[in-house]
């Protein structure tokens, strides 16, 4: 697949939220695909060319970590940038080892403007 084949995965259970970083992502033109629970996430990248992921730290049925590490474990993912939505008093990521750190994280509550921003970094520079 080319890149204009490549999509954004976003894993949330929160549809709300969900909905909002689509419609931030409807500004630079980017398809998307949402899922809410990280098994649905493991089908859709096995399934879909991500060029990125954007996924929540705390799933119903796993950790954005687990997640992640099955994404850098996986030849088709494995250079996928992963950013990773964490609650604002949350340090935690500090501590973990660097093969399980994301690419980025952003904090909740998030304007437009944090995730936009964020994310034409990995469009524009990255290649997306």
């Amino acid at each position: 697949m080319d890149t204009q084949d490549k999509i954004v995965l976003i894993v949330e259970k929160d549809t709300g939220i969900a909905n909002m970083i689509r419609a931030i992502l409807g500004i630079v033109n980017v398809p998307v695909v949402h899922t809410q629970l990280g098994n649905d996430a493991l089908k859709a990248i096995q399934t879909h060319n991500a060029g990125l992921i954007i996924s929540e730290k705390e799933l119903p049925d796993m950790t954005g970590y687990e997640l992640l590490s099955f994404a850098r474990k996986n030849a088709a993912t494995n250079q996928v940038p992963f950013i990773m939505l964490i609650d604002e008093q949350d340090k935690s990521y500090e501590k973990l080892d660097a093969t399980l750190q994301a690419d980025r994280y952003i904090t909740k509550p998030f304007t437009a403007r944090k995730v936009l921003d964020v994310v034409k970094e990995f469009i524009v520079y990255k290649g997306l």
